[in-house]
């Protein structure tokens, strides 16, 4: 490219605050500003909790600025399937006290399901047939965790082929609920594991 094109080109990019790439400078720095510094901690449990939040809060701004529903639904698909997932193998690693691996939510779920039953008392039955029902549909969906992060799958058929529109308000007040009992199974098992 030409010098003269080329400085040209910097000049605009500076002038309208378009970032420029440059050499030697890493990704990830240890946190210098407060008001923007994450502490990154072992625990899965923190980790299901911020999936959960960021989709959170992109369905938020999907409700506040028209059109952004439609880039945000996979950001938000795949969070909400994250939270799930290292919520159920919090859930049978704090019982269990072993390392679970795989993306499987129907697995996980039928791992998790009889630690739940006798953890807690703040759901019951019902409850938990509901959260059965909708852990049993987002594994239909994304049956390997890879629906709302690719078009193809890896034999590249399409995923999210039955899928045409999301209510992600909705989505998000499903994902709530059943937040409740699996918050406070966790809670429970980890309570009770404090007491030993």
């Amino acid at each position: 490219m030409d010098e003269k094109i080329r400085k040209k080109i910097r000049r605009l990019r500076e002038q309208y605050g378009i970032p420029t790439a440059e050499k030697g400078v890493p990704l990830f720095r240890l946190g210098v500003n407060e008001s923007c510094m994450a502490t990154v901690y072992p625990s899965g449990d923190i980790r299901a909790l911020g999936f959960k939040r960021a989709a959170d809060k992109l369905v938020d701004i999907a409700v506040k600025e028209p059109g952004c529903a439609d880039y945000l639904v996979y950001s938000v698909g795949y969070l909400y399937r994250m939270y799930i997932e290292l919520r159920l193998k919090a859930i049978i690693e704090s019982a269990k006290q072993i390392s679970r691996t795989g993306h499987n939510l129907e697995k996980l779920w039928k791992e998790a399901k009889p630690i739940m039953k006798s953890s807690s008392q703040w759901f019951d039955n019902q409850e938990l047939e509901a959260v059965e029902e909708n852990i049993k549909e987002f594994s239909k969906i994304d049956p390997v965790s890879d629906a709302f992060r690719y078009s193809t799958n890896m034999s590249g058929e399409p995923t999210l082929k039955n899928i045409r529109t999301v209510d992600l308000k909705h989505l998000k007040k499903v994902i709530d609920s059943i937040s409740t009992p699996l918050e406070g199974s966790y809670t429970a098992i980890f309570e009770d594991r404090q007491r030993e």
